[in-house]
C-alpha cells in the first residue's frame, strides 16, 4: 500500500481536499491538480480543458481521482459550452493521454443522484435514468465515456454515484452543499426554507464514510469496470434541516417552488446500498442528528 501512487485531479474542491486528506491519513502522498495556483507541496497547475496542459499531469500512477468538475442545476443551460468542455472534453482529454502511454493507472470517478428518475424506493444502479439538467446529462454522459475507454483500450475505471455528502474533517469552516445552505440560514438566526417542504428523500453521506467508500471501493481489485451507489442515512429534506434548526433554535419553513426550479426538480432519489456492502465491510453510518449536535 505504501507504494500506492495516487493522483487527484479537482483537488481543491470540497470533496477532492476530503480524499487528499484521507489518502495522506493512510501513508499516500497523492500529487493533486486543479484550476487555481497554488503553492502547496506537490501541486500543479492544470486546465483539463487544454490539451497541452493535461500533459503536466503525471499519468504514472495507480489510481486517478478524477473530481474536477462544473456543478449546479439550471445553470448549465446558460453556460452549456462551459459545461461540456469541463465535465465532459476534460475527461476525454484525460483518457486520451492515458491511452496512448503505457501506463494505465485506474480512473476513479464520481457520477450523481441527477441521473435518476425519481421515485420513492431505494435506488439500484440499474433503476431507470432521467436527465433533466445539463449537469446530470454530462455525468451520464461521462458514464458512457469510462465504459467506451475501457473496452477499447483497457483504461480501467469505477465510478461512484454520490447523493449528499456533508461534513469536514479539516475544518470547523462548513460552507458546502445543501447541509451547509441549511447551517448557514440557521447560525444567521434564519429560518431554514425548504421548496414545497422539503418531504423528498434523500441519502446523506458524511464525508468520512463518503472517502472510505471512494478510496477502499476504488483499490478493491473487483471495483473495475463498476458502478456504484454511494451509501449513508436516508432522510426527508425537512428532517435533516430539522436537525440543523433545533441546534440553533429556528425553524423550517415550507415555501413555494419557482417554476424553473419544479421543472428540473428529482423528486426522492436515495440509494439501496446494497451493491458497495457486497464490495466493502460498512459498517453503520455516521448520523446526521450527531453530527448537528456539535455544530
Amino acid at each position: 500500500m505504501k507504494n500506492t501512487k495516487t493522483a487527484i485531479i479537482g483537488a481543491n474542491g470540497y470533496i477532492g481536499k476530503h480524499l487528499e486528506f484521507y489518502l495522506k491519513r493512510m501513508g499516500l502522498d497523492p500529487a493533486c491538480y486543479d484550476i487555481q495556483d497554488d503553492s502547496r507541496e506537490n501541486y500543479k497547475q492544470v486546465d483539463i480543458t487544454d490539451k497541452e496542459s493535461v500533459k503536466n499531469i503525471d499519468i504514472n500512477v495507480d489510481y486517478i481521482y478524477m473530481f474536477a468538475g462544473l456543478t449546479g442545476t439550471y445553470a448549465g443551460f446558460d453556460k452549456y459550452e462551459t459545461y461540456v468542455s469541463i465535465n465532459e472534453i476534460g475527461l476525454l482529454n484525460l483518457l486520451d493521454a492515458i491511452r496512448n502511454s503505457e501506463k494505465k493507472p485506474k480512473i476513479v470517478f464520481p457520477s450523481t443522484r441527477l441521473i435518476y428518475k425519481g421515485v420513492d424506493k431505494p435506488l439500484k444502479e440499474e433503476d431507470e435514468k432521467e436527465t433533466k439538467t445539463l449537469y446530470a446529462i454530462n455525468k451520464l454522459a461521462c458514464e458512457s465515456i469510462l465504459y467506451a475507454y475501457n473496452k477499447s483500450f483497457d483504461i480501467p475505471y469505477t465510478i461512484f454515484r454520490i447523493c449528499i455528502p456533508y461534513g469536514n474533517m479539516l475544518s470547523t469552516d462548513y460552507s458546502f452543499g445543501t447541509i451547509g445552505f441549511f447551517i448557514k440560514q440557521a447560525k444567521a438566526g434564519k429560518d431554514i426554507t425548504l421548496y414545497g417542504g422539503g418531504d423528498t428523500k434523500r441519502t446523506f453521506t458524511h464525508m468520512e464514510d463518503l472517502c472510505y467508500q471512494i478510496v477502499q471501493g476504488s483499490m478493491n481489485k473487483d471495483s473495475n469496470g463498476e458502478i456504484y451507489n454511494i451509501g449513508g442515512q436516508t432522510l426527508s429534506l425537512r428532517e435533516a434541516a430539522e436537525f440543523v434548526a433545533k441546534k440553533f433554535k429556528t425553524n423550517v419553513v415550507a415555501v413555494e417552488w419557482p417554476e424553473k426550479d419544479f421543472r428540473i426538480e428529482s423528486n426522492h432519489t436515495y440509494f439501496d446500498d446494497t451493491k458497495i456492502r457486497s464490495l466493502l465491510c460498512i459498517g453503520e453510518y455516521k448520523q446526521l442528528q450527531e453530527f448537528s449536535k456539535d455544530l
